[in-house]
């Protein structure tokens, strides 16, 4: 995973990528802005994520969709404020790259500290 100084670099690079999709999370779903369309929570996984001064950026492909996009997370507290959505697929995440997940109790975010 890269380092990046700043959100603008990090999205800079996820839109060459092809990540150009704008998502917001809706309750238990995400909302592609551009498509208006609800991606339910198993038609979707994180692909990267970074957590830069006081947001986490997520890169997001849709299963179903065809869709790549970026979700963006403003927090101060990312123990109390993320979502469970996110929570449960940051968790799918770090299973896939094998390392043991670290959200399921504590919700606290040890994503890359820039």
């Amino acid at each position: 995973m890269k380092a990046y100084s700043n959100k603008t670099d990090a999205i800079y690079d996820l839109h060459k990528q092809g990540f150009t999709t704008d998502f917001h999370i809706a309750g238990n779903d995400l909302l592609c802005i551009q498509e208006n369309l609800f991606i339910r929570m198993g038609e979707f996984v994180i692909v990267e994520y970074y957590k830069i001064e006081e947001s986490l950026i997520f890169g997001i492909i849709t299963l179903h969709h065809n869709i790549k996009g970026i979700l963006l997370s403003k927090s101060k507290n990312y123990s109390t404020n993320i979502s469970p959505v996110l929570v449960k697929k940051l968790n799918e995440l770090r299973t896939v790259e094998n390392i043991e997940p670290k959200y399921e109790n504590d919700h606290k975010c040890r994503c890359q500290n820039i």
